[in-house]
């Protein structure tokens, strides 16, 4: 019964849902079910095209309990863009051989684009027609260490995606690691508003709280992107002792927080947060420790990094 996970409004910082990790363990067993009436055997790659939303987790997890490997892939930005999203997205669906694609109502009624690129591809379902599936009594796969955890892909901007495979001891690896070295436990919670398809955000943010036990508050991207503070507001509103970010989100509030938008902010329970996946600037670092100092954020919470 302890919370999980917080998805937070698009507009401010308050709880859209709230869940367990009794709740998490439920839904993702439906799905897992679901999958494996959908014919998805362990070894097979489930591709997840999942916005900032509960129904990912569940996605997430629920391919794990039923053997699949997730591979997780950003959704598409604007739906004026779906079509060229979607086409884009294939040549990753025919590298990992993806026998089945989970995204939400938003795509799916255009998966008929991937068919004739993506041969293999048996069909694209929605989190919620995986949970109308019977369900009967679920049988868990045998999982070892060497086993594949997850496949995730490079962004592409420097050529084709590539993809990495992650086995689940190199997963446990890096967060046991990433957890001593953070000196994480169960009374921190981590306000994330990372996109949950790459390191960072789903490993760095979420699969380390989901080890540690503790509470992950998490926002859509879009959000941060659209203002910045509301980042800063979840931290004040929802106790926030961990986070991360690219070094570009702390110039993006150094350059775009007007001053009127942080009156009573209060960063003072925001203990560590950690600046990486991208060139680390000592100045971004030296205006962003000056500009929220006053409001409670302590210079040795920043904390350069390299995953």
């Amino acid at each position: 019964d302890r919370p999980h996970t917080r998805v937070l409004h698009l507009a401010d910082a308050t709880p859209l849902v709230e869940r367990t990790y009794g709740e998490l363990a439920a839904g993702s067993r439906e799905v897992a079910n679901g999958l494996r009436q959908h014919g998805i055997e362990p070894g097979d790659a489930v591709a997840l095209m999942l916005p900032t939303h509960p129904d990912y987790f569940d996605a997430f997890c629920g391919v794990l309990l039923a053997g699949g490997v997730p591979v997780p892939l950003y959704p598409p930005s604007r739906p004026s863009l779906l079509e060229e999203h979607l086409r884009r997205q294939a040549r990753i669906l025919r590298d990992v051989k993806a026998a089945l694609l989970v995204t939400d109502e938003t795509v799916a009624p255009s998966a008929h684009l991937l068919r004739a690129g993506v041969p293999g591809l048996r069909g694209c379902v929605t989190v919620e027609e995986l949970r109308s599936t019977d369900q009967g009594g679920l049988r868990l796969p045998v999982v070892r260490p060497g086993d594949t955890a997850l496949v995730q892909y490079s962004s592409g901007s420097t050529g084709h995606p590539k993809g990495v495979v992650r086995t689940h001891e190199q997963l446990l690896a890096n967060i046991r690691t990433l957890g001593a070295a953070a000196g994480v436990g169960a009374e921190d919670t981590f306000v994330s508003w990372l996109p949950l398809y790459h390191d960072m955000g789903l490993i760095g943010g979420w699969l380390t709280s989901l080890y540690f036990g503790y509470l992950f508050a998490v926002m859509s991207p879009f959000s941060f992107l659209a203002r910045p503070v509301r980042w800063l507001r979840a931290i004040q509103q929802h106790h926030g002792t961990l986070s991360a970010s690219p070094n570009f989100c702390y110039e993006l509030c150094v350059r775009h927080i007007a001053d009127d938008e942080l009156a009573g902010l209060d960063l003072s329970s925001w203990r560590l947060t950690c600046n990486g996946a991208e060139p680390v600037s000592a100045n971004t670092i030296r205006r962003f420790t000056e500009r929220f100092g006053p409001y409670g954020f302590r210079p040795a919470a920043m904390t350069p990094v390299y995953g």
